[in-house]
């Protein structure tokens, strides 16, 4: 804005003589003013960039994670190479299981084992031939003649009855 475009008094007709100057001062007053009060003006909307948190970009637990990931294998890698540098060292090939040998060493314990497995399976087969000698409780031949009994049951409910003369095969009972 200009100074020349604001005017506390506009002049609707030129009034030539005393009340030029006083006019120019009250114009330059009210203009001074006004540009005052439009340097200190605050905006009514929010325009600024949202706020950014520094959470949302840098992910800790996602950093840590990939760190643990990272020292995990090169703790398998350092144990590659020192399996690598004794087999080398030795000159032979390094396929020895070590568990193995702690279990044959330890005699004490594989006696007990034996034992126990030995044990184990006689108990097994004493269940078994239990299993074997024992008769069924189950009668297929009474289980048919209960499910012809239901079956005229449920013939005399029905509006139209199956035809009795049909014999009943061990396949056909469920209709």
């Amino acid at each position: 804005m200009n100074k020349a475009d604001y005017l506390a008094f506009p002049a609707i007709v030129s009034t030539p003589g005393q009340y030029i100057h006083m006019r120019t001062m009250w114009d330059g007053h009210h203009y001074k003013y006004h540009m005052d009060r439009m340097r200190n003006v605050k905006p009514m909307v929010d325009n600024k960039a949202p706020r950014t948190y520094i959470h949302c970009h840098l992910k800790m637990k996602k950093i840590q994670m990939e760190q643990e990931r990272l020292m995990e294998v090169e703790r398998d890698n350092r144990q590659l190479v020192s399996r690598i540098a004794r087999t080398m060292a030795k000159g032979g090939l390094d396929n020895w299981n070590q568990e193995y040998d702690m279990l044959t060493k330890n005699s004490g314990t594989t006696d007990l084992r034996n034992r126990e497995l030995v044990k184990i399976s006689l108990e097994n087969q004493a269940v078994l031939k239990k299993i074997k000698t024992t008769k069924p409780v189950y009668d297929h031949k009474h289980w048919l003649n209960d499910f012809k009994v239901t079956r005229d049951y449920m013939n005399r409910l029905r509006k139209y009855p199956h035809n009795n003369n049909t014999k009943v095969r061990p396949l056909e009972l469920i209709n």
